[in-house]
């Protein structure tokens, strides 16, 4: 375990706007202390040093949309076709978080948080389902959460899918879960809403009535053309008008895909600037399109389950993009300035290099033997690194992963558990 006050240094050091060829950064009680070139560093303060030897050092990622819930569902068979959207969310994931019990749900957000953090991720948005365990399942997440010293927020995915009368028991989880984290230093809440697709009118203004004024919405805004053909059928102008004139859409909420938008939804995000996120590898692997890079400018980036991975997601857009003769300028903004304003509007001394911030740091096991400066970090990641694969991954000063190894937990030991809740998930599923 290192103490409590340490040196990481000898790596480029980026944060978006810093950059040191050979920089170092001085961590004491979970905050940093100093930073600077690495060997003033170590000449004027006294504590252990850790060589990175070259390594990249960069802010702690943010993975911000995926599904840890589903993070045990390799090698599922769905239970029917797989041909439309409809068929892909009825025949595997609405089946999967129909038998989540609390033991899967643990052990699922525990090996998802692993993999996020062997990629380097230190802040995580989960949107969370298991209908048939609502009450408290918030809190088997976050037991994962703070067992392995990681920051994000948590929601309820709030749907009519298996009934009307079951929405007011997702919005109370959702709510609770809110109230009771509101100024939490790792965990907060949001207000999980799957989609327009399962969410009645009624239930919109009932969420719109039980959600604080302040609690942001997280949920899937035109991930699939059926989510827009049902707001232009119900008079709506696009999936994100038909959330805003329900007085859900402001600039805290997190709209996931953004790919089937019209015109009023473009504007609409224009005007209240909301928080985009993409999910390209889900968007492809659903086979629901591309989002449009003249309706949304400024994203972030989400994995939807897809891995925790961050960096891969990161060349995957960059190579749709490119596809597309796109504007590159928002995938550096989604890794870095966007990201930090993320960050720091939920967890505000995180997401930057600055003296007081707290220590989330990610250092990439990735050496660069080609020239490396403050313009060419992105080229890096995606030509150099392609994916995401972390040296060390420190969390509020406390290193959570270093060279193979988490220091949290017998990695053995849960495989060997995990497996077996694994196991009957699946029986469950095929049951």
């Amino acid at each position: 375990m290192r103490p409590n006050r340490y040196i990481v240094g000898g790596g480029t050091l980026y944060d978006g706007t810093t950059f040191l060829k050979d920089g170092a950064i001085l961590i004491d009680d979970g905050e940093i202390a100093a930073l600077g070139p690495t060997d003033p560093i170590r000449t004027h303060h006294d504590a252990p040093f850790v060589d990175v030897s070259g390594r990249l050092i960069l802010p702690g990622l943010l993975d911000a949309h995926t599904h840890l819930y589903s993070a045990l569902a390799a090698g599922l068979q769905p239970a029917g076709p797989m041909d439309t959207f409809g068929e892909i969310l009825a025949n595997l994931w609405w089946r999967l978080d129909a038998v989540h019990d609390e033991e899967s749900i643990y052990f699922s957000a525990m090996a998802g948080v692993i993999e996020h953090i062997k990629a380097g991720v230190t802040t995580i948005f989960d949107h969370h389902a298991s209908m048939g365990l609502v009450a408290g399942s918030l809190d088997i997440v976050e037991r994962a959460f703070r067992e392995a010293g990681i920051r994000g927020t948590l929601c309820f995915e709030t749907s009519e899918r298996t009934g009307r009368e079951a929405v007011a028991d997702h919005i109370e989880e959702n709510v609770e879960f809110y109230e009771s984290h509101r100024t939490d230093s790792f965990v907060r809440g949001t207000m999980g809403l799957h989609a327009n697709l399962t969410l009645s009118g009624e239930s919109l203004s009932e969420i719109a009535a039980a959600r604080p004024i302040d609690m942001p919405i997280h949920v899937h805004v035109g991930e699939a053309h059926e989510d827009l053909a049902l707001c232009e059928r119900e008079g709506y102008e696009g999936p994100v008008d038909r959330l805003h004139r329900y007085g859900l859409v402001d600039s805290n909420a997190l709209l996931i895909h953004a790919l089937h938008l019209s015109k009023r939804d473009a504007a609409i995000l224009r005007e209240v600037q909301p928080i985009v996120v993409t999910a390209p590898q889900s968007n492809w692997n659903n086979g629901v399109g591309s989002m449009d890079p003249s309706m949304v400018r400024k994203y972030a980036l989400g994995t939807d389950g897809m891995t925790g991975d961050v960096i891969e997601t990161l060349r995957f857009q960059f190579l749709s993009l490119q596809a597309q003769g796109a504007d590159l300028a928002p995938l550096q903004e989604a890794l870095f300035s966007y990201r930090r304003e993320i960050q720091k509007h939920y967890f505000p001394a995180t997401g930057d290099f600055a003296v007081g911030s707290r220590a989330d740091i990610a250092v990439l096991d990735y050496i660069p033997i080609t020239p490396v400066d403050d313009s060419n970090v992105l080229p890096h990641l995606i030509y150099g690194m392609k994916r995401g694969v972390a040296f060390m991954t420190i969390v509020d000063g406390r290193v959570l992963y270093e060279d193979g190894r988490l220091t949290f937990l017998d990695e053995d030991r849960f495989q060997a558990h995990a497996s077996k809740v694994a196991h009957r998930l699946h029986e469950r599923f095929d049951g």
